[in-house]
């Protein structure tokens, strides 16, 4: 009877840590998938500012920002921080201004406000990925 106990509480004991150590392992994943995923915005936002600068039509501006939108509502969801979440409302604001500028014609200050904000996005998707690598 006793040995049976000893086996149930090994077993249980070995469960549970095997559990903690899937479970650790699984956020350190989400964790570096999410990095990544911060770096990822800042390329983006570094490729529309580029591509309004030089008026380049190869690159679809409106199908980027979607792509920089998606992302940052991938890392909103995941990301469980008050702090980061304000910065998210700041980089929606961001975006949102990005997103009109570029449907209006090219000109010297519109290049300039979006310069400006692709500088803000890569600036804070930077302090995510920094907050993300600090936290893991």
């Amino acid at each position: 009877m006793i040995q049976k106990t000893i086996l149930a509480i090994l077993l249980a004991v070995t469960i549970g840590v095997t559990g903690a150590i899937a479970n650790k392992m699984t956020l350190k994943s989400d964790t570096t998938q999410l990095i990544n995923l911060a770096g990822k915005q800042q390329q983006l936002s570094q490729k529309i500012v580029e591509a309004y600068g030089k008026r380049d039509k190869s690159i679809n501006i409106a199908t980027t920002i979607k792509a920089l939108e998606a992302g940052q509502e991938k890392l909103k969801y995941d990301i469980r921080n008050p702090e980061i979440n304000n910065l998210f409302v700041f980089l929606d604001i961001c975006l949102d201004e990005m997103k009109m500028l570029v449907k209006k014609p090219y000109s010297a200050e519109n290049e300039q406000l979006i310069t400006e904000l692709g500088a803000s996005i890569t600036e804070g998707s930077h302090y995510v990925a920094k907050s993300l690598k600090a936290a893991s």
